[in-house]
């Protein structure tokens, strides 16, 4: 399947602006180890589990070599992982309003929604779902919030928002500019390393405010070390129906943005390769930034 652009997502090439980026060659992973009993967004959600099949020893057709190997089971929506924009739709009555007994719509290119029930079969999505969208090869700004905010962890629930936004920017003197991909640094990755359920009962992330100052001045993607990028409660995905559905804008969700934070590091060229899972709603990715 040739590439085409995905959304806001365009092309991927590695220009001589983009290779500008890289003073140091650092380079940070910015994935979560998966485990066992993993937190997950609830029940819906099926944690990281592993069961070896084949163990070093077992009698083999490749004697004397020996291998071992394993299934893991889990939903996609666990861990480091990008959303595609199939993931959410949003409800909407005859006049176009939001609402909860509505029909659900999917984006279908910039002012345009398309009915979700179109968009699905046996075999899972059939509209935008991860495998058409492209390798991401562009340029990615920190803003380190819970910095701005004098915190390791911003307090649970906490609304980010566009004046916390404009704050980090001023500090770390970040320009955001069409194009941008915007990560964002709460401290709740502690939260998930310890198994605190507050990383999911209590989930500090941008608010709407917040969402549209980003898009305004020219963010394409939007990442963040909480589970949902948005604050929750409330629950009505407020963030992720502003982005995915109005504006074709996804989310990487459960990054480490730690040790980012503390190399101060707050401009890098990013790297994303989702998994080319036909029908799904999203992919494990290992973001990759170097500085």
């Amino acid at each position: 399947m040739s590439l085409s652009a995905y959304g806001q997502l365009p092309l991927p090439r590695l220009t001589p602006e983009l290779l500008g980026l890289i003073k140091t060659g650092q380079v940070y992973s910015l994935g979560v180890d998966f485990e066992e009993g993993m937190l997950t967004p609830g029940a819906a959600m099926k944690s990281y589990s592993i069961a070896p099949h084949l163990r070093h020893g077992d009698h083999s057709n490749i004697d004397p070599a020996s291998a071992a190997a394993e299934t893991i089971r889990m939903s996609i929506h666990v861990g480091t992982h990008i959303d595609a924009l199939c993931h959410i739709a949003e409800k909407r009555d005859e006049n176009g309003n939001p609402d909860p007994d509505g029909i659900p719509y999917l984006y279908d290119g910039e002012g345009k929604l398309i009915p979700a029930s179109e968009c699905v079969n046996s075999a899972g999505q059939t509209h935008l779902s991860i495998e058409k969208m492209p390798p991401i090869v562009t340029r990615g700004v920190l803003l380190d919030v819970a910095a701005f905010k004098g915190m390791d962890v911003l307090p649970p629930a906490y609304s980010v928002g566009a004046d916390d936004i404009a704050g980090a920017m001023e500090k770390q003197g970040t320009v955001i500019n069409d194009g941008t991909a915007v990560l964002v640094r709460t401290g709740a990755y502690q939260l998930l390393r310890d198994s605190d359920p507050i990383y999911r009962d209590a989930q500090t992330g941008l608010n709407e405010e917040a969402a549209r100052y980003l898009v305004e001045r020219g963010m394409n993607l939007v990442g963040a070390d909480n589970m949902a990028v948005e604050a929750m409660p409330p629950h009505d995905h407020s963030v992720h129906r502003f982005l995915l559905v109005h504006s074709g804008i996804t989310h990487v969700e459960n990054l480490n943005l730690d040790e980012l934070g503390a190399a101060n590091c707050y401009e890098f060229l990013l790297i994303i390769a989702p998994l080319k899972l036909t029908g799904a709603t999203g992919s494990w990715v290992n973001p990759i930034a170097i500085a």
